[in-house]
């Protein structure tokens, strides 16, 4: 008996082009398991953080530990993403917190915009400590004001800076604008032209803070940086028509 017959069976039973086929095909599917396997991107994931506890304040960061970690994935504290993701290598990432409150916090591994990876309750943010506020009057003059601006503060006007709250106790009569600079030892008086000033009295909440001598001092925060409740200092308040610059001449006692 042929191996082979005329209608191209194997022993007469199946076709030969059939078993070819059958015989590449369970050769093939575990060559491409294999290449599927080996070339394939492994998976991301999250291992750890550092540090795993933080004090609440401005420009926190952390490093995010895991493995798989790749250029443009991005870090959420809940549902709040990170400032940055910072790529150190497949194991690291550099990430600076969003502005957030205290609390205890998710960290969430987004690979563009499907979640891979999470850390339940893996970072708590602790709260400050209180710190003492008082109550403070302070003379000067809100500064480059325009004339409709001038027309929009008045005496028992609320202004916020920070978490502070400053009260317009009472306002003079505009004056052309300048403002008071320091140049190494001397103080000059710089006019700004076509602006006016509003010379005001202000009753001032700050808190108390230790100088570097361990003197407390009286400081108001602001939108970049706090500032110091003294003669010269000036503080960036929050008004209903805008942000207004208040040069303080003298502190009240």
């Amino acid at each position: 008996m042929a191996i082979v017959d005329e209608r191209g069976r194997l022993g007469g039973k199946v076709n030969l082009i059939d078993a070819v086929v059958a015989f590449l095909i369970l050769i093939l599917i575990p060559v491409a398991f294999g290449a599927y396997l080996l070339f394939r991107t492994p998976p991301p994931r999250l291992t750890a953080i550092n540090p795993a506890k933080v004090n609440q304040g401005p420009n926190l960061r952390i490093e995010v530990q895991g493995e798989n970690l790749r250029p443009f994935m991005r870090v959420s504290f809940n549902d709040q993403q990170a400032k940055s993701f910072e790529i150190q290598s497949t194991r690291g990432a550099m990430v600076d917190l969003p502005d957030i409150p205290a609390g205890t916090y998710d960290i969430v591994l987004y690979d563009h915009m499907q979640e891979v990876s999470r850390l339940p309750k893996a970072m708590t943010i602790l709260p400050l400590a209180p710190v003492a506020t008082v109550q403070v009057g302070v003379a000067g003059s809100f500064k480059g004001l325009s004339a409709d601006r001038v027309k929009g503060l008045k005496a028992g006007d609320k202004l916020a800076s920070g978490g502070s709250v400053a009260e317009v106790v009472s306002v003079g009569t505009p004056v052309p604008s300048a403002v008071t600079l320091r140049a190494g030892g001397e103080t000059l008086r710089v006019p700004i032209k076509d602006q006016m000033d509003l010379p005001a009295v202000l009753k001032v909440t700050c808190f108390l803070v230790s100088a570097a001598d361990g003197a407390l001092k009286c400081a108001v925060p602001g939108p970049v940086q706090q500032a110091d409740v003294a003669p010269g200092s000036t503080l960036s308040l929050a008004s209903k028509t805008g942000w207004a610059t208040f040069q303080i001449d003298e502190v009240l006692k």
